[in-house]
């Protein structure tokens, strides 16, 4: 990595794991387990380590970037709905790596193109996983990595638009509520405001009306609404 691509906005230490959790809909243990690893005990005694799955930015002071963030909203969308096995899906990102030459596979937009073909090549050959399921796979990558602005000339990742509603894997889940570097210290923030969602909570809670937000920020109504959808979310 140049030091221009160390130094981006991106990449830069700016998230607490319980804050990664909160935008992903994760638990708290498992963007942990799979930023830091862990250790644990096998049924026989044994002490075992599940090494982690991604590079964080500050391993020292344990922060996340925005790079991060988006590597584990890819890792999640399969992992809800196929339960694939983490040391098989940190075998194929392996392979993704070293055949794109790419240090972060899942956060670049060259995983969109042809990253998913050799991932589902080299999981397929692990897990013996049908053509069936090699194709709800490749649906799933699809639908998190369009949730996903990329960059036009480095492929690296710009934007979120973290899914707001409990069925993650569902296309037509709206894009009210993004995340950007660049943008209020990369906290969510309502898409066409750029007001945290965070700040729509509060002033619903004090008795702010929809309408009246809607109204105040230039938005629909159903905008403000995904947006506390989203924060309702974090508190269930």
């Amino acid at each position: 990595m140049n030091d221009t691509q160390r130094t981006s906005i991106a990449d830069r230490p700016a998230y607490r794991a319980g804050e990664v959790a909160q935008i992903l809909a994760l638990p708290q243990s498992t963007v942990q387990a799979w930023s830091f690893g862990h250790d644990y005990r096998h049924r026989d005694g044994r002490p075992k380590r599940f090494v982690k799955l991604i590079d964080i930015a500050d391993a020292t002071q344990r922060l996340l970037s925005f790079t991060n963030v988006c590597e584990l909203h890819v890792l999640a969308a399969i992992r809800r709905h196929h339960g694939v096995k983490m040391p098989e899906v940190r075998s194929a990102i392996e392979f993704v790596r070293k055949r794109l030459d790419v240090e972060r596979p899942l956060a670049s937009s060259r995983f969109l193109t042809n990253g998913i073909s050799l991932f589902l090549e080299h999981a397929g050959q692990l897990l013996d996983v049908s053509k069936q399921g090699q194709q709800a796979l490749r649906q799933d990558f699809e639908r998190a990595l369009t949730r996903i602005e990329f960059d036009k000339r480095s492929g690296a990742p710009v934007v979120l638009f973290p899914f707001t509603r409990e069925a993650s894997g569902c296309v037509e889940s709206p894009r009210a509520v993004l995340v950007n570097p660049a943008l209020s210290f990369g906290r969510p923030v309502l898409a066409g405001a750029y007001v945290r969602t965070e700040v729509i909570e509060s002033r619903f809670r004090a008795g702010d009306s929809i309408a009246d937000m809607a109204a105040d920020y230039g938005v629909g109504i159903a905008e403000v609404e995904e947006a506390l959808r989203f924060e309702h979310r974090h508190a269930a």
